[in-house]
């Protein structure tokens, strides 16, 4: 039968499909050191936040792209053609999932807002990074691959997937030029909405730079939960669950664990956990 009864137990919200997302700067591909290893971290191309992904730490894999491996000439600009480069990174995503590299936990994908501009740029011939016009239907078209590649990553065997995004500003009413705008993941149209709901929880990375202290890290949070300009947080749970939860949290996915653990205790406390 295609339906079932899951178990009591596994009625708590999952923290196994995760998209982190945030401004520039806000360790979100620091925070990707939270996740249970062995964790590989592929990188698209253009994602700059690399540079803090430690190179030898143990259990830790970084999967960097590298325009010599391509088999081009990293000086020239964008010298790979876009549709070469999906093929290339999509293959090496599932070479990681498929234990090639060695064993796998986690897997996170840093950056995948680039990896959209990818599959836009091959769907339109290369007109969208030329500047070029092109037909909105062929939004629709990278819509579809772009969420295949995340659902195919997703429907995986490994334990944890995570992906990391960047911000950016979506109208209230979709194609409107002016007025309101709320903070979704910088995607176009309306995939910046739409992909939120393939995750079990989408965070928003805030740091505090004026809270810093001298010799100190400035504190980080995750927000859980709509609030303010950001509607781009969000966490799949009963009602009486999400009333538990406070809005913002330190980062790290062993907080967020015992975050959510904590609200279903308080709102179920008839259940066994």
């Amino acid at each position: 039968m295609p339906y079932e009864i899951p178990p009591t137990e596994d009625l708590i919200v999952s923290c196994k499909r995760m998209l982190n997302m945030g401004p520039p700067s806000s360790f979100k591909t620091t925070s990707l050191m939270t996740w249970p290893g062995p964790i590989h971290i592929q990188s698209y191309p253009g994602e700059r936040g690399d540079a803090t992904i430690p190179r030898n730490r143990p259990g830790v894999t970084p999967h960097l792209w590298s325009e010599s491996e391509a088999g081009k000439k990293p000086w020239l600009p964008r010298p790979t053609p876009s549709g070469t480069i999906v093929q290339l990174l999509e293959q090496r995503t599932f070479e990681i999932l498929g234990g090639k590299y060695g064993e796998i936990r986690t897997f996170a994908g840093d950056g995948i807002h680039k990896y959209y501009s990818y599959v836009l740029d091959y769907v339109t011939a290369g007109a969208f990074f030329r500047g070029e016009e092109f037909e909105a239907r062929l939004y629709a078209r990278s819509h579809e691959h772009f969420r295949h590649y995340i659902q195919a990553v997703m429907n995986s065997p490994v334990e944890y997937v995570v992906f990391t995004c960047w911000d950016g500003k979506e109208a209230d009413e979709a194609g409107a030029k002016s007025g309101p705008s709320h903070i979704y993941p910088n995607l176009p149209g309306k995939m910046a909405k739409e992909i939120m709901g393939e995750f079990g929880v989408v965070v928003y990375s805030i740091v505090d730079w004026a809270a810093r202290q001298p010799n100190k890290p400035a504190p980080a949070y995750w927000q859980l939960l709509p609030e303010g300009k950001v509607w781009g947080a969000a966490v799949k749970a009963p009602y009486e669950v999400v009333m538990k939860l406070p809005v913002k949290i330190p980062q790290g996915l062993p907080v967020l664990e015992a975050t959510l653990a904590k609200a279903y205790t308080e709102a179920y406390p008839e259940v066994k956990k």
